[in-house]
């Protein structure tokens, strides 16, 4: 439809894009979000509703108005800010190519006779677990610029959701923590997050985001670094509430 009708509305559109990112504002209508009443299912027992990704439809003008995510993501890679290991959520890698690098290391350790250990790493929800306060924090320390920082902080706060299901609504739930999932800046935002816990965590092993954790071990002092780089993401989940 808003590709249909772009001849007739782009003007109105970019002005309306030019003063929110002036302004900083942020529609209310842009805050509510339709909780799907078709949830991603992840894994286990599928009769709990805890074992679904619950995607939130938001407002399609929105997620144009997110697509500034290109502009951030070109400021992340000019700074070198995204690491060759962050593999989830960024253009060109994925799961598959994080695979592929975790075995090729893993077989040219076996092939050179050192033993590796490996370790998979989850943190439980959190998309949803992510405090506001905390990101807005890690998005300044990159040096996103003030009303683009502005904006984003007043998208995430005051949000509010609902349940449709076989038309039947449940009552608004504000949104306290996480980013918007079904969005367009909610995985970079993970990603930046996720970026400044790496940089202060993990310095002796190789972390391969967001999938797998794994060191050549030849001694003792190669297992007491896994150890240690373990404690610090231990320590950096709790600060973050991940």
């Amino acid at each position: 439809m808003l590709m249909e009708l772009s001849p007739v509305i782009i003007d109105v559109v970019t002005e309306l894009f030019n003063k929110l990112l002036v302004t900083a504002d942020v529609p209310p209508e842009w805050k509510l979000a339709n909780v799907t009443r078709r949830p991603i299912y992840k894994k286990g027992n599928k009769s709990s509703p805890s074992n679904y990704i619950h995607v939130s439809l938001t407002v399609v003008l929105c997620k144009i108005f997110e697509s500034m995510r290109d502009k951030i993501v070109e400021h992340l890679e000019k700074h070198e800010l995204i690491r060759e290991s962050q593999r989830g959520f960024v253009k060109k890698k994925s799961c598959l190519s994080n695979l592929l690098v975790f075995m090729k290391e893993v077989t040219s350790y076996l092939d050179s006779g050192y033993p590796v250990d490996v370790i998979y790493l989850d943190f439980q929800k959190a998309f949803d677990k992510v405090p506001h306060h905390r990101l807005l924090m890690k998005l300044q320390a990159h040096s996103i610029g003030c009303n683009v920082l502005q904006w984003i902080g007043n998208w995430l706060s005051g949000r509010n959701q609902w349940v449709i299901l076989g038309g039947q609504v449940s009552d608004w739930c504000n949104v306290l923590s996480g980013v918007p999932q079904g969005s367009v800046l909610g995985p970079l935002l993970f990603v930046i997050l996720m970026i400044l816990m790496r940089l202060l965590t993990i310095s002796y092993s190789n972390l391969l985001m967001i999938l797998n954790f794994l060191n050549k071990v030849n001694s003792v002092e190669e297992v007491e670094n896994m150890r240690t780089d373990l404690r610090s993401i231990m320590v950096q989940g709790v600060a973050n509430a991940i």
